[in-house]
């Protein structure tokens, strides 16, 4: 039982962390090489999928990073580069930027993102000062989870039952405070104007991730015990 929770816990740090790579900057070709076996965690979210439209994309998904080793990765990564600055570089206004603030409050760095910030703050995580993007970013966000998901881990397999409560907790809360309030907003957006099947897909994936992470929520917090 301990070993099981101790892997899901480590499954959502791992689909966060990547999440958080593919949001924060432009695929690389050393990224899209990898990209078959990166997005195997993944696997079982899209499994999960009920809805015919989304399992139609996801499978167009997969099947667009499966064939990326038979492909030209100069010529994808260009593709790729362009679909990224469309969606999440604001160029044409539309969509809008990919903060809270923005699509809760219409305009970037507002009060969602002092609120963000402090709570960063209280776990003790600052955003990478190579990331010049508003805290509130989705990177950031999706970084704050995977940071909590390993704490929760590591205070887990100590026997630091109080403190890996805490964390988990704190996932719970932000997942449904931050999150889910406004990362629905951002995926329809996505997959109306992006032009590759690689961001409808992850658009896709990543809105049913959080909601498992969050109807999920309790039942590890229950696993913990204390």
């Amino acid at each position: 039982m301990v070993d099981n929770l101790s892997q899901l816990i480590q499954k959502q740090e791992t689909i966060y962390s990547f999440l958080q790579g593919i949001y924060e900057k432009e695929v690389n070709k050393q990224c899209l090489a990898e990209m078959p076996e990166k997005m195997k965690p993944l696997a079982a979210v899209a499994e999960l999928l009920s809805d015919k439209k989304s399992k139609i994309l996801v499978e167009e998904f997969i099947k667009f990073c499966s064939s990326i080793p038979s492909q030209q990765l100069d010529t994808v990564e260009t593709q790729l580069a362009a679909d990224y600055a469309r969606l999440f570089l604001s160029l044409n206004k539309v969509p809008a930027h990919p903060s809270e603030s923005t699509y809760r409050e219409g305009t970037m760095m507002m009060h969602h993102r002092d609120e963000v910030l402090e709570v960063y703050w209280s776990f003790g995580m600052t955003a990478g000062q190579e990331f010049t993007e508003p805290e509130d970013h989705i990177a950031t966000e999706l970084s704050f989870m995977a940071f909590l998901c390993k704490k929760t881990n590591q205070a887990f397999k100590k026997g630091d039952i109080k403190k890996a409560k805490e964390y988990a907790e704190a996932q719970k809360n932000f997942l449904a405070n931050h999150l889910i309030k406004w990362v629905p907003k951002l995926v329809k957006d996505v997959l109306q104007y992006s032009h590759t099947p690689f961001y409808k897909g992850i658009a896709v994936l990543t809105d049913e991730f959080l909601k498992i992470s969050l109807s999920s929520a309790d039942d590890i917090l229950k696993g913990i015990g204390g």
